[in-house]
């Protein structure tokens, strides 16, 4: 796992956004249980689900070359030029089509017994290869690899062709796609959320010369990826602006896409989704007048944004526009996938916003999603306009968090002002999550030393070093009447 080091060093008066004890004020790391399985395994008509889809039938290696051989023929590529990698994207659109029969059908039974559902939102996920993973899930790793032997080919060959998903880089990641493949096995209705990288971290390579590693861009999606599906769905990302009156008129926007992958569970109908988002602008928002103007700077703006969002995983850090990039994409993992849940949450018929939390748990892996909550409190307040009490009483119920490491170089901060300048409207909420639970504090101690109160709280509150200014301006007053 990445140690994410953004914590700088900073004056007395300077303050730092904690997202840890945001996620904790957020979440007191309660264990959800998640509502009625996703498909069942067995025949039986299980208390809140439906009848069981009907099973796949078995394949045979006849049938399945058969399959590959139909896939080779819409490749595009002439028969005496098809090579391994060829034969890799054929077996991969075959084991796909079994893949989505199960798929769909998974998806519309989570539609029609509507259950509750977790969402495990994560920056990065390390799945390994997937035609052998989802192979050997199916039950057909036998069938697949005599199909492909009677044609030629070796399945081991096949399945080294395939590029590692430059979706994550250590315990982090494996944590996160072992969630994903275990909920599938055990057949709980839950999704994935992450971030669409177009180059991963890395590729490492020595230079023959020198024997020194080198590093360059790790392009896995140079030729494509036949895994995933990019969907209709795209929601709306902003940036900057300003706020009057808790109305957030934003600087930047852009479209969050999704592209979406199977997640098949092990010997199971069941098959859950790993929806990532990628960035892109839409035509009607490209400034096309600044363009022919020659403000190409102004016009490109929106374009260049979004093509840096999804670039690399864990952008370096050490400039204030590194940090900046970190906490864009973050907020972009943490808005789209918040504007997903709930917009799901209304397809299934859902009318009622207090029974959210008896439909959807979010679990927030490690300190990047926790932007999430304060998200969700911004649109409970400012698109469905539910007044802060009540929409802190669901969000609390609905957001958990889960804490790797207590190490502090592994732990975010954020400088005030950069979150200011990039996201006024939650920095407002932030602020206020922050008061309430300093109050909260202080009534539950009320007979406790204030000087060693405060102290105490100044270690677990959300924004480090803060004085709200009519405070600063009365101990400011006061040190002056003592002086």
């Amino acid at each position: 796992m990445a140690a994410m080091t953004s914590a700088v060093a900073m004056p007395v008066s300077a303050t730092a956004f904690s997202p840890r004890r945001a996620a904790s004020s957020a979440a007191r790391v309660v264990r959800r249980g998640v509502i009625a399985s996703a498909v069942p395994r067995d025949g039986h008509v299980h208390k809140a689900t439906a009848a069981p889809v009907a099973p796949l039938a078995p394949k045979s290696a006849e049938a399945i070359a058969d399959n590959i051989s139909y896939q080779t023929s819409k490749t595009g590529v002439m028969p005496l030029s098809f090579e391994t990698p060829d034969m890799y994207r054929a077996t991969a659109e075959s084991v796909r089509e079994q893949l989505f029969e199960n798929w769909n059908a998974t998806y519309k039974h989570f539609h029609e017994q509507n259950p509750k559902q977790a969402y495990y939102i994560s920056m990065e996920y390390l799945q390994g290869r997937a035609l052998t993973n989802a192979i050997g899930n199916l039950g057909l790793t036998g069938e697949y690899s005599d199909a492909l032997r009677t044609l030629g080919y070796n399945l081991e060959d096949c399945a080294s062709v395939e590029r590692n998903a430059g979706l994550g880089n250590g315990g982090l990641g494996r944590l996160a796609a072992c969630f994903l493949d275990s909920i599938a096995t055990l057949d709980l209705p839950a999704w994935g959320y992450g971030l669409r990288y177009k180059y991963g971290l890395f590729k490492q390579s020595i230079n023959a010369t020198t024997g020194e590693q080198e590093e360059s861009a790790d392009d896995w999606l140079e030729v494509g990826n036949p895994w995933e599906m990019k969907r209709e769905t795209a929601h709306k990302i902003s940036f900057y602006g300003s706020v009057v009156d808790g109305v957030w008129t934003p600087g930047q926007t852009i479209n969050a896409v999704a592209y979406d992958s199977p997640i098949p569970g092990y010997k199971t109908k069941n098959c859950i989704s790993l929806r990532l988002w990628d960035a892109e602008v839409a035509p009607k928002d490209f400034n096309l007048a600044a363009f022919n103007d020659g403000d190409y700077a102004t016009s490109m703006a929106e374009t260049n944004l979004a093509q840096t969002l999804c670039a690399v995983l864990y952008p370096g850090d050490g400039t204030r526009e590194g940090k900046c990039l970190r906490l864009s994409q973050q907020y972009m993992l943490c808005s789209a996938s918040v504007q997903d849940i709930l917009a799901r949450f209304k397809e299934r018929g859902n009318a009622d916003w207090a029974e959210l939390p008896a439909k959807v748990a979010i679990q927030m892996n490690d300190t990047h999603p926790t932007l999430a909550a304060p998200e969700l409190m911004r649109l409970l307040m400012d698109y469905e306009g539910m007044d802060w009490d009540k929409a802190w009483a669901i969000t609390s119920k609905v957001v958990a968090y889960t804490n790797h490491t207590v190490m502090p170089e592994a732990l975010e901060k954020w400088p005030l002002e950069l979150l200011e300048e990039l996201l006024p409207r939650h920095v407002e909420i932030i602020k206020r999550i922050d008061e309430e639970f300093i109050a909260s504090v202080k009534k539950a101690y009320p007979t406790m030393a204030a000087a060693e109160l405060d102290a105490k709280i100044n270690t677990m509150r959300i924004l480090e070093n803060y004085m709200d200014p009519v405070e600063a301006a009365a101990a400011a007053a006061a040190a002056a009447a003592a002086a």
